[in-house]
């Protein structure tokens, strides 16, 4: 409270002082001695600041070599004891609170009334007595549900600061978990007290300029007022740097959504029925396989956002028009459709419509089982004669069968008789484009008539049509079929087609408790040239194959499926059950994403929304792929084998451009470039190499010797051709070779000469290549000849690739020892990041591009993600000091970002403070929706990284030479760490404690591998444990 919310502690330490003061004077006249004072600077923080007043007399005397008796409560003010010495402050008080009153800072008051606003609980927590008496002369006592104070510790005895006795009791007043709360504090003992007591997040309010000791402390982030937490107030940006207001707000809002999101390990429960949020819920509750995707709408089909089905591949295109053409321009965009929604039940009882906007809800659970892979949901509602009805269904996209979708629903009637009506619904929703500004990651809306129905079929219980796009000529086919389980329909089962609108209406009379159970079998199926008929038929035969098994057969089967998943790819963090809720979650998004995507390639979004218009980037290959490739390398190899698919046309794109060799485009679903701005898009030549670096990890990492030969080095082969057609060796460099106007990871500096991430990469693609042709030869001479027959490879070109690598120029300012983002980097004007408003993040949308690229701003990780993917290319302190040059000038306006930094940060720092910031804003980048876009679609890639950062950043894997090698370090809120990862067909199990790394070879081949430098060669089931050396393991995190 003091300093937190009131100037009392300025109070308080004048009292203390006088205080201790008197009673030293006094002291030292009775014994002859002479005590140094009371400092108000050094002895206030450091020992009596937040304390209880008993506590705060005992620790000042005793560092004064001072020990008295300890009274009683009751000690009369001029004894010699502890309490009597804290009375007399306690006298102090009083007269200053009665002359001079109390003083709030406004910033304080305005930010707990924000969050009051968003439906948060707040308590006062204070070592105080007087917390009654100043809250109500303050005037904000009514802020605070509740209160524990000095009284409340006595009375309770609690413990005081740097226990967290005191703020365990607040939340539990509150009915929260601690994990699930922050601490706001200004003092040492308090902000050490939130930390022992394991709080979600520790605030620390810097009101005398002990920034780095709050840090020390435990805080997670500092501010020098919390009116740097609203929104609406000017601030300062904390020195972590200009990221800090993206996990301050996600904080917020993941706090705010504790009623609607309980802590469990393996579910995500949704208990409250928002409005509000239906956006952001039908991403977060979405369920897809990689080829299907559904929404996670209402039964009953509103309210919703954006609801429509998707389907990975089935898209639309349209001409881009510029106002001012010029040659190689994409010409052609890309834009992912909805198809109709067949998860749509709308319930009637006596003709009264159900409605969750409308009804009387009493009671509302939604749960998507990760365990199951199934959506699940229960409602109680009141209908308006006062009788109630039980709603329960559950929902499953099925990754045994790609086609495949199911919908059981429930209705039971708890009181009375009555009469239902199920209507059972496959309709094209109208396009809608929400109001759509000028964002680059959402989706345009094409407007109605894209999709044109050209054949239906109607049966009893049966529906399917089929659909033919306008412009990009794809057709696809849905339907839908139902078994009723328990009930008995008044009449039989109607089915009806009105244009876009299929239904197949039920009516039932049923008694008391007797519930009506109907079951709905989905399927969707899409072809580039497959006849209507033809996918009509492959419906039908879905829809018959799911029937004959069955809903309960296909629930224990989709079980089957994910429980094998979570058996390969699960990470425990024990220690913090929500972080491990959000890093599952994370990892039931990338299975979402993969697991049927065969002949597809993974969109931004996944299929969970059609954000960025359901293009894929080079997402898949930086970011997914080190998970599939560890984990599933056959859904690995699904995804290179998709590029390769490519390869024709990024041949095409190569020549439009007038290059040579292959230039795969930078955002696309066909695999033509839809980037209309090629700054950001087709000057991103890196894709290739990124492409080539998935390609070889892959291959290095599986043993896929067939691939490579098959596939894998025509992708070399025809990438490399690019850089050298690209690039040039320039005199003026020395003869070195140059690759000018290419943009980086970085878009927010575009269009450069000789960026650092593109030329080590480029240099890194074409030294494979020349490998994988050299492989070939001497190898298998069979591939290589027909290799060369592909590519029309000529002798010279190996030796110009390696020659190019070999003399690749890689900028370097010698003064600073530093790598640089490319030549210009340091002569463009640093970003005024003290001036810019939290509000206008991501700067792409509040920000001209020509001034984003005037100025030292980083949008994402550029060279600090080369320092990742090759880091045997820079020494420890070469990344030590790129990471902290760039770190600062990093917006993370990418949600790409924050995974890299957190790597680097793990493995350079001393600790793992700002590993473990970064790591905490990435994997809640959709539950907390801390980007503000989470309603277009979940963040597939940021999944991807969560992965990244867990067993590359904390387990400190690497894989060089052929050999895994580890250096973990565990931040303080893990308790455990432990992963399984696949190499060459060996599975290896890591455990990782603050007692050491135990290394399990489960199965597979004899495995060698590295700790900490020290080689171990594994026997299959043999298990090995390391100690930390020199307690690195374990290391001081947030």
């Amino acid at each position: 409270m003091d300093g937190v919310l009131t100037t009392t502690a300025r109070m308080h330490a004048t009292a203390w002082k006088r205080t201790f003061d008197e009673f030293l004077d006094a002291w030292d006249a009775k014994h002859g001695s002479t005590t140094p004072h009371f400092s108000v600077g050094d002895d206030y923080p450091a020992t009596v600041d937040g304390k209880p007043r008993h506590d705060g007399v005992r620790d000042f005397l005793s560092s004064r070599g001072i020990d008295l008796p300890p009274g009683t409560p009751d000690s009369a003010p001029d004894e010699w004891s502890v309490h009597g010495v804290g009375n007399r402050k306690q006298i102090f008080v009083e007269e200053a609170l009665q002359r001079d009153g109390v003083e709030v800072f406004p910033g304080s008051v305005a930010w707990i009334r924000e969050l009051r606003d968003l439906g948060l609980q707040t308590a006062v927590v204070t070592s105080s007595t007087n917390c009654e008496a100043i809250l109500q002369a303050a005037g904000i006592a009514d802020l605070f549900d509740a209160r524990v104070d000095g009284d409340t510790a006595l009375q309770l005895d609690l413990a005081g600061k740097p226990a967290p006795d005191t703020f365990l009791e607040a939340a539990r007043r509150l009915g929260v978990p601690p994990e699930r709360a922050v601490v706001v504090e200004d003092s040492l003992a308090g902000v050490a007290a939130g930390r022992a007591g394991g709080f979600g997040l520790v605030i620390g309010v810097d009101r005398t300029g002990q920034s780095n000791e709050l840090m020390e402390a435990g805080a997670d982030v500092v501010v020098d007022d919390l009116s740097e937490l609203v929104p609406c107030e000017p601030r300062r940006h904390h020195p972590l740097g200009p990221r800090a207001h993206r996990l301050r707000a996600g904080a917020i809002r993941l706090l705010a959504a504790e009623d609607d999101f309980p802590v469990d390990e393996h579910r995500l429960v949704e208990r409250r029925f928002k409005p509000d949020y239906v956006p952001q819920l039908e991403s977060i509750f979405a369920l897809s396989n990689g080829y299907l995707g559904l929404r996670g709408t209402e039964d009953e089909g509103h309210p919703s956002y954006d609801p429509a089905p998707m389907l990975n591949g089935f898209y639309e295109t349209w001409p881009i028009e510029y106002p001012e053409r010029a040659h190689g321009f994409a010409e052609t965009g890309q834009t992912i459709l909805g198809v109709p929604d067949g998860t749509i039940i709308r319930l009637y009882v006596d003709d009264e419509r159900f409605s969750l906007e409308k009804s009387d809800i009493l009671e509302y659970e939604r749960t998507l089982d990760m365990g199951s892979g199934a959506l699940e949901r229960r409602v109680v509602w009141r209908a308006s004669d006062g009788s109630r009805f039980e709603v329960k269904s559950k929902r499953m996209v099925s990754l045994s069968s790609r086609h495949l979708a199911c919908v059981e629903y429930e209705v039971t009637s708890l009181d009375r008789e009555a009469g239902l009506t199920i209507s059972s619904d496959l309709m094209l929703h109208p396009e809608n484009d929400h109001g759509i500004v000028h964002d680059p990651r959402r989706s345009r809306a094409l407007g109605d008539g894209v999709l044109r129905k050209v054949e239906e079929r109607v049966g009893d219980q049966r529906v399917v049509l089929a659909y033919r796009t306008r412009a990009s000529g794809l057709s696809m086919a849905c339907g839908m079929d139902h078994r009723l389980m328990s009930g008995a329909p008044a009449d039989p089962p109607k089915a009806t087609v009105d244009n876009d609108w299929a239904r197949v209406v039920y009516r039932f009379d049923v008694g008391q408790d007797e519930p009506v159970r109907l079951v709905k079998y989905l399927a969707y199926n899409h072809d580039a040239e497959g006849p209507a008929a033809e996918l009509m038929f492959r419906v039908e035969e879905t829809l018959d194959r799911a029937g004959g098994k069955g809903i309960q057969a296909l629930l224990e089967e989709q079980r089957a499926f994910v429980q094998d998943f979570w058996s390969k790819s699960d990470v425990v963090t024990e220690g913090a059950p929500l972080l491990q809720q959000a890093v599952r979650f994370n990892l039931f998004q990338l299975l979402q994403a993969t697991a049927r995507a065969e002949g597809y390639g993974v969109p931004a979004k996944g299929l969970t929304g059609r954000g960025y218009e359901g293009h894929y980037f080079w997402d898949a290959e930086i970011y997914i792929m080190p998970f599939l490739t560890y984990t599933s390398p056959g859904l690995a190899r699904n995804l290179l084998r998709h590029r390769y698919a490519m390869l024709n046309k990024a041949r095409r794109r190569a020549a439009e451009v007038s290059q040579r060799g292959a230039l795969f485009p930078w955002r696309t679903i066909s695999g033509d470039e839809a980037s209309a701005y090629y700054a950001a898009g087709t000057a991103q030549y890196h894709i290739d190499a990124d492409v080539a670096y998935a390609l070889t990890q892959y291959c290095q990492t599986t043993g896929d010797t067939e691939f490579m030969a098959q596939h894998g080095a025509e992708i070399l082969v025809e990438t490399a051709r690019l850089w050298t057609s690209l690039g040039f060796f320039s005199e003026r460099k020395g003869g070195r070779f140059v690759i000018n106007g290419v943009t980086g990871p970085d878009e927010y500096s575009a269009l450069v000469d000789n960026n650092t991430f593109t030329n080590l990469m480029a240099q890194e693609n074409m030294r494979q290549a020349v490998k994988a042709v050299e492989r070939l030869k001497s190898s298998d001479p069979e591939a290589h000849a027909r290799l060369v027959e592909q590519t029309a490879l000529e002798d010279e070109e190996p030796l110009l690739w390696r020659r190019a690598a070999d003399l690749m120029y890689v900028p370097y300012d010698e003064e600073l020892r530093l790598h640089l983002q490319d030549d210009g980097f340091l002569d463009l004007e640093p970003w005024d990041f003290e001036s810019t408003p939290a509000e206008h993040y991501p700067l792409l949308l509040y920000y001209h591009p020509l001034v984003l690229y005037r100025h030292q701003v980083i949008k994402q990780a550029d060279v600090v993600l080369a320092t990742f993917l090759l880091g045997d290319r820079f020494s420890h302190e070469d990344k030590r000091r790129v990471l902290e040059y760039y770190d600062p000038l990093t917006t993370s306006d990418s949600s790409l970002s924050e995974c890299i930094q957190c790597i680097m940060a793990a493995e350079v720092s001393d600790d793992l403070r700002a590993a473990e910031e970064y790591f905490v804003d990435a994997v809640g980048i959709d539950l907390a929706d801390v980007a503000g876009n989470a309603r277009d679609g979940l963040h597939v890639a940021a999944a991807g990284g969560t992965w990244m950062a867990l067993v590359h950043g904390f387990g400190g894997m690497r894989h060089r030479n052929g050999r895994l090698s580890f250096q973990p370090r565990l931040p303080e809120r893990m308790k455990r760490l432990s992963f399984k990862v696949q190499v060459r067909g060996s599975v290896l199990n890591v455990d990782i404690t603050e007692n050491g790394a135990t290394y399990v070879l489960e199965s597979g081949d004899a495995l060698a591998i590295a700790h900490e430098g020290e080689v171990i060669r594994l026997q299959p089931g043999e298990a090995v444990r390391r100690a930390p050396a020199s307690g690195a393991i374990r290391s001081r995190g947030l």
